[in-house]
């Protein structure tokens, strides 16, 4: 062998030698965890998790909120950050799924690594106290039988409440009329208020508002029943064959090291299933339920699928 083609290979061991020693040592440094929205409910959610997580990684885990464009701003940071496991993104799973089918972006689905999933909301469907429905088999019904007369309110166009609304209309065969909020809180403020039939979004949301009377919650969006809503049906029960979780979980920017994502994942893990985040996720009616990586990826390859389908039959001109 020739000295050039040595001294390559011997470069090349200790490459990788050193890519393998920097893995196992992970993190020498804080990591920084950028949640995409406003401070809220989800900002929180990824607060009490980094605690349990710092402890778990030896280093802190610092959150910070980069609010935008429903969430692609901070995705677009994350998925431009270096490879290394110190810039992670903590979102709903609509940015990597949802967000690349709805306009041009400067990441697309395979920039970003999926580390673990968090949580599952759950999602809740519910009508004004005097609808003519308290059912999702009635809401059906007389949806059918009132073509476009049945509202719904939404978070804004383009938005998850907007597509996850349409995907059930789709689903049941009915035409419902949306009309788009500035979020969910006024959303669900007008339905209350009767000027809007239904609205959906986080239990945390509408189950307050349901155990005080002022909306019927019709059905959860999960695949089971969540154990924060043990007594809520699923869409699946009343007769629409759908289920669309939240999937709340923590990306990294692809090409991280599989050492790392690893790594990442098992203190996200701890971190979830602690004592902490695990109250926290009981008074706050968010499901928790925890997936490594590699199952989060293959819930995420269907789900982009899914929605790859569905907007491209979805008018987001409104």
């Amino acid at each position: 062998m020739s000295f050039l083609k040595k001294t390559i290979l011997a470069g090349a061991i200790a490459a990788l030698g050193l890519g393998h020693a920097v893995a196992q040592d992970f993190p020498t440094r804080p990591i920084t965890v950028i949640v995409p929205y406003s401070p809220g409910s989800t900002d929180t959610l990824a607060r009490t998790l980094a605690e349990d997580m710092s402890k778990e990684l030896g280093q802190p885990v610092v959150v910070e909120t980069r609010p935008g464009a429903g969430g692609t701003v901070g995705g677009a940071a994350v998925a431009s950050a270096d490879a290394d496991g110190y810039t992670l993104l903590f979102a709903v799973s609509s940015v990597q799924t949802v967000a690349p089918h709805q306009r041009e972006l400067p990441y697309g689905f395979d920039d970003l690594t999926p580390v673990a999933r968090i949580a599952v909301g759950p999602n809740v469907i519910a009508a004004r106290q005097d609808a003519p429905f308290s059912t999702t088999e009635e809401m059906i019904a007389y949806a059918k039988e009132n073509p476009g007369k049945v509202s719904y309110g939404s978070a804004g166009t383009g938005g998850a409440t907007h597509i996850a609304a349409e995907a059930i209309a789709r689903e049941a065969g009915v035409e419902l009329f949306h009309i788009p909020f500035g979020g969910v809180t006024p959303a669900v403020a007008a339905t209350v208020a009767g000027d809007v039939d239904l609205v959906l979004g986080y239990a945390s949301a509408i189950m307050p508002q349901a155990d005080a009377g002022k909306l019927v919650a019709l059905a959860q969006l999960s695949e089971e029943r969540a154990s924060v809503a043990p007594d809520l049906p699923t869409l699946k029960e009343g007769g629409v064959d759908l289920v669309l979780p939240p999937n709340i979980g923590i990306w990294a920017p692809a090409g991280t090291p599989q050492d790392v994502i690893d790594r990442l994942s098992d203190a996200a893990r701890k971190a979830a299933e602690g004592e902490t985040f695990t109250k926290f996720g009981e008074t706050t009616l968010t499901e928790i339920d925890y997936a490594d990586a590699a199952t989060f990826a293959g819930i995420l390859e269907k789900e982009d699928a899914f929605y790859a389908d569905l907007l491209a039959n979805i008018d987001f001109s409104e």
